[in-house]
């Protein structure tokens, strides 16, 4: 397979973004392979030396491996935009074949056989994967990675001479992860990793819309804003409290009036155990308040789904962005985006 190519590039991306626990599943899934190590003393021996063994003697798919990489950096610790389709664009143009061909032109299927694309060129974008999702054959995912060099101040500062200020700078790699995942039949989600600076996602964000084109184009779609969800959640929740729980919330009057409601730990806790504290928010929304931001933390449930307690921030910015605070499943993003289905209907 011509990704082999690439396995140093892939053993870093494993190394740089699975846990030690995630890459010793994936090696006890060929446990009693006499070609297979699972125990290590440290990451690097289990990545470098356990893996790549398993690897080299066909023990481990190396599209298991792919598997892995796409589960540890694809979900969670992300800014998600949701766009919804509009009537007028009919769901055939957005079929995974009709947006291959149009990416990727006629001979697609064979473009397609040398994704994943591992392998970063410095300060560029390329699409690195595109790919039907399992068990949701309408759903795909289209995949970017991008490459820059970032100034990053070390804190370090030293005062040389009288009134004259040295400040440390360094310049560092940046690697950038940007993905478009249509979530059938009705959501465009664009997805760019969590950075501190607003600039850099808005500008990922554009960028993942240019690499769509000409196969999808905003025009298409319009922003799916989360505020009739947020006020469903709230007036909904004494009667979904196994569902989810709230941090904090943030609203706006008629008058222009801006409150923040929060927490003051952040681990544990229910804004909403505080009888003050609802009765002023559910007055805000009787008064047609503004909201310009609710963070939920979705339950951990028996069917597995979540597996475990997921904290998302939904209308950050723009109300219809969210923000995934770290690592998740697959499955359970998608729960939590169906989730938001039924409430913002």
């Amino acid at each position: 397979m011509a990704n082999y190519k690439e396995l140093d590039e892939t053993l870093a991306l494993v190394y740089d973004h699975a846990t030690f626990e995630q890459i010793q599943a994936l090696l006890r899934t060929r446990k009693g392979d006499e070609n297979v190590k699972i125990t290590a003393e440290t990451k690097e021996q289990i990545v470098y030396k356990n893996l790549r063994d398993a690897i080299d003697a066909r023990a481990i798919d190396i599209e298991k491996v792919f598997d892995l990489i796409r589960d540890s950096e694809e979900n969670g610790s992300q800014h998600i935009f949701y766009y919804k389709r509009k009537r007028s664009t009919p769901l055939e143009a957005l079929a995974f074949d009709s947006v291959a061909r149009q990416l990727f032109g006629k001979d697609w299927e064979t473009q397609l056989e040398n994704f994943p694309a591992i392998k970063q060129r410095p300060n560029s974008y390329q699409r690195s994967d595109f790919r039907k999702l399992p068990k949701r054959p309408s759903d795909w995912v289209l995949k970017v990675y991008g490459h820059t060099l970032v100034t990053r101040f070390t804190g370090k500062t030293e005062e040389r001479q009288a009134n004259h200020f040295w400040r440390e700078y360094v310049t560092e790699d940046l690697r950038i992860v940007l993905m478009a995942r249509w979530n059938a039949p009705d959501l465009l989600e664009i997805r760019v990793q969590r950075n501190e600076s607003r600039r850099r996602i808005e500008e990922w964000h554009n960028r993942m819309w240019e690499m769509l084109g000409p196969a999808v184009v905003r025009r298409q779609f319009e922003p799916w804003e989360l505020s009739k969800g947020i006020a469903n959640l709230i007036t909904e929740q004494r009667n979904n409290k196994a569902l989810y729980t709230f941090r904090d919330a943030s609203v706006i009057d008629k008058s222009g009036v801006h409150a923040t409601f929060q927490m003051y730990e952040d681990q544990g806790g229910d804004l909403f155990a505080s009888i003050e504290t609802r009765d002023s928010i559910e007055g805000y929304l009787s008064a047609k308040g503004d909201f310009k931001g609710l963070t939920v933390t979705w339950e951990k449930q028996k069917s597995g789904t979540p597996q475990k307690e997921l904290r998302v921030f939904l209308a950050a910015r723009e109300l219809h962005e969210t923000v995934v605070s770290a690592h998740s499943a697959r499955e359970d993003l998608d729960y939590v985006t169906n989730q938001l289905r039924q409430f913002n209907r």
